[in-house]
């Protein structure tokens, strides 16, 4: 008998319950975040900390935290979210766990509405995603369940050595449909890009291994992405460094801080 698969389904059909109750409620309005962590047994102290903490980011925010001992998780619903502000969040409960040593392995967010209620089988998917990092792998993931891109997304492979604002990007991207390939330095995302060959790339100037400036010259260089765009996301913002971005080819640049709104309007405007 695989214990593994009754396990996993007993927890589906908890999480069903739960985020069907949550969207049931006024308290979610038209939607419901949810979060899963692998986690070191926790106590109730543990739990309300985490909840604290969140809140003092967000103090409207509802937060239901538990621990369910059977399947060593952090199970954490968040009545009246999106997807992506539970993706958001997810990095502070991310942090939080890593400090007090409680992350054992990897966590996933999805997210459910009214138009997109939950279902048994979205979240027995979810769960089996989750359960199937392999170990000490402390990524998280994101299900967006019909969201999900489909075979004839455009591909935008985007370099950057900040990895919360890879996960950010990635869900924020993946849900208009696009297939996002995050890479942190320069080597990694030029041998990404010479596999995948991409639609779009977007870097940083700054990157290890190979500098963003070599990035774009190699990409532009190169007869095997004649039709890439190359958008340059940076904080370096003197004058000299933009020119020679659009010297090497750039298609656009975008200066850190930025509004995640104009990115996504440039990458629309660079793909139509």
């Amino acid at each position: 008998m695989n214990t593994s698969v009754l396990t996993r389904s007993g927890l589906s059909r908890m999480l069903f319950e739960r985020v069907r109750q949550s969207l049931q409620s006024s308290a979610a309005g038209n939607g419901c975040g949810l979060l899963l962590a692998n986690v070191q047994p926790m106590e109730g102290i543990q739990l309300d900390r985490l909840e604290k903490r969140l809140r003092l980011e967000s103090p409207k925010l509802t937060a239901i935290a538990s621990y369910e001992a059977d399947d060593h998780a952090l199970v954490m619903l968040l009545p009246g979210q999106t997807l992506a502000f539970t993706h958001f969040l997810s990095l502070s409960v991310k942090a939080y766990l890593q400090d007090a040593e409680l992350l054992a392995g990897r966590m996933a967010v999805t997210g459910f509405t009214e138009d997109e209620p939950a279902s048994e089988q979205a979240l027995d998917a979810f769960v089996t995603r989750w359960s199937e990092a392999s170990d000490g792998d402390q990524d998280i993931a994101v299900f967006a369940g019909r969201q999900a891109a489909s075979p004839e997304a455009p591909t935008v492979v985007m370099i950057d050595s900040n990895k919360d604002l890879l996960d950010f990007m990635n869900v924020r991207l993946g849900m208009q449909g696009y297939d996002v390939r995050p890479a942190q330095d320069g080597i990694e995302g030029l041998h990404l890009i010479e596999s995948v060959r991409p639609d779009l790339v977007i870097t940083e100037l700054k990157l290890p291994a190979l500098d963003g400036y070599q990035l774009i010259d190699r990409i532009r260089q190169s007869r095997k992405h004649p039709g890439c765009k190359v958008v340059v996301l940076t904080d370096l913002g003197v004058e000299r460094d933009i020119c020679q971005c659009f010297e090497l080819g750039a298609s656009d640049v975008i200066k850190k801080p930025f509004s995640p709104r104009e990115l996504e309007a440039r990458i629309r405007r660079l793909l139509a």
